[in-house]
């Protein structure tokens, strides 16, 4: 697309992978990432954003691939440590993963804005794209549950998903707002798309759009919005989404997927193998225009495609 900008929202790991793929086939410098921060928590005394450094490792290079999570060629001493004295270890955080985050929770604890905290890191990190969180401001995603309420990682990982979700929460979303970054990002007259990532529409994608203003914002944007499927031959490509889905009575399909915020989309891509589904898109809002790709980014090639097809796509409904 040429020079002109592209925002991206995004959860943490499969959201992750487009926005490498979209910073491979663009210039980096003309992508913003607006990233889900619903998931930060403190652990061990340490404020942890997993979304953002997950896009901090996988575009600099320092994800761990084979985990799927957190810093390659990492080491756990300091978990080690914490086991022998004791401390249930559920949540696990590598010793380099430490360093950034006694960094991070120093920095805001003199008042620095998590945005500049993150910008700071990119830039160490040798990143060009800006990476944005979708607030300053603290939002916590709760998870409602049929037994009881539970903080999102104590779901997420220490319960592995288990308990039923009855209802998804962003405390602290009413009283949060969108930063002036953001704003300007979204302002910009070189702005060509918006793509919505591949990630968890309830748990990342939903968040971002919590926070006051981020609709209206979206709603009036001249560029098209893309959503790209989280959703591939009935199941979800990563994490609960497929669960969540069927415990809201929807069927685990890319129509029932983009269904949960058709307000947003002018398009969306459908993975290869569900390309029978496009005529469903026709019936969802006034009509949703749909497009069919490979979505699974199993290397930076097939990353780079996809962001490659989803530019084309954009480009093609911003002139139609």
């Amino acid at each position: 697309m040429g020079s002109k900008k592209v925002i991206a929202l995004s959860g943490g790991v499969g959201g992750a992978k487009l926005s490498q793929g979209l910073a491979n086939v663009m210039p980096p410098e003309d992508l913003t990432i607006v990233v889900n921060t619903g998931d930060d928590s403190l652990h061990y005394g340490l404020f942890v954003t997993p979304d953002i450094d997950t896009q901090l490792y996988t575009l600099s290079g320092r994800a761990d691939l084979q985990r799927g999570w957190g810093r390659s060629e990492e080491t756990w001493n300091a978990m080690d440590t914490l086991r022998e004295l004791g401390e249930d270890v559920w949540f696990n955080l590598g010793d380099k993963d430490l360093g950034l985050n006694l960094l991070r929770t120093m920095r805001m604890a003199r008042g620095d804005r998590l945005t500049d905290i993150t910008a700071d890191f990119a830039k160490r990190f040798g990143l060009t794209s800006r990476i944005l969180p979708m607030s300053d401001d603290a939002v916590s995603t709760q998870i409602r549950c049929s037994d009881r309420d539970y903080e999102f990682h104590e779901w997420f990982v220490e319960a592995r998903c288990a308990p039923q979700v009855v209802d998804v929460v962003f405390r602290g979303s009413e009283q949060a707002t969108v930063t002036q970054e953001v704003r300007d990002a979204f302002d910009d007259p070189a702005l060509a798309a918006v793509i919505v990532c591949p990630s968890n529409p309830y748990l990342s994608i939903a968040p971002i759009l919590a926070v006051p203003g981020m609709a209206d914002l979206l709603a009036r944007c001249p560029a098209p919005v893309v959503g790209v499927t989280p959703v591939v031959g009935g199941e979800a490509i990563k994490g609960p989404t497929a669960a969540m889905m069927k415990g809201f009575g929807l069927p685990v399909t890319a129509a029932a997927a983009a269904s949960i915020h058709a307000d947003l989309y002018n398009g969306y891509v459908v993975d290869t193998r569900d390309a029978d589904q496009v005529p469903e898109f026709e019936r969802i809002g006034s009509g949703l225009a749909a497009t069919t790709h490979d979505t699974m980014m199993v290397d930076l090639e097939a990353k780079s495609s996809l962001a490659r097809s989803v530019l084309d796509f954009a480009r093609k409904i911003g002139s139609s």
